[in-house]
């Protein structure tokens, strides 16, 4: 399951950013945080803006639900002014979770172009 979304809302607020706030820190629009928040997948660049900002692995961060579990079952820097220390990883597992990424953003994507097709059916 891809907790992507629940988990961006999630360390947005417990950091006490708005929507704008975070907007502003990841360099994107607040529509493109509300988007995220919604279910949409940022473009890459942006999700290592993310992961650096909240200091997180890719990999905790879409595979695990962080508001249900303690701290301490996911890698999460407290102190922003602590460098962020990647916990060792193969590649496959990074890779493994940015194809995971990408599945549900083509999934979004192919939502959308079909609820497009609909309404210009319906318009006609």
């Amino acid at each position: 399951m891809n907790y992507f979304s629940k988990n961006i809302k999630f360390l947005r607020e417990e950091r006490k950013l708005g929507q704008s706030d975070l907007a502003k820190l990841l360099e994107v629009s607040r529509d493109n945080v509300a988007s995220y928040e919604r279910g949409s997948i940022p473009k890459l660049d942006v999700l290592v803006r993310i992961v650096n900002l909240f200091h997180i692995d890719l990999k905790d961060l879409v595979e695990k639900d962080l508001e249900s579990i303690p701290p301490s079952e996911y890698t999460l820097a407290a102190d922003p002014g602590i460098p962020y220390q990647r916990t060792p990883q193969s590649e496959d597992l990074t890779l493994e979770s940015l194809q995971k990424l990408v599945e549900i953003q083509e999934k979004y994507i192919k939502t959308l172009e079909e609820k497009i097709k609909a309404g210009s059916k319906a318009k006609r």
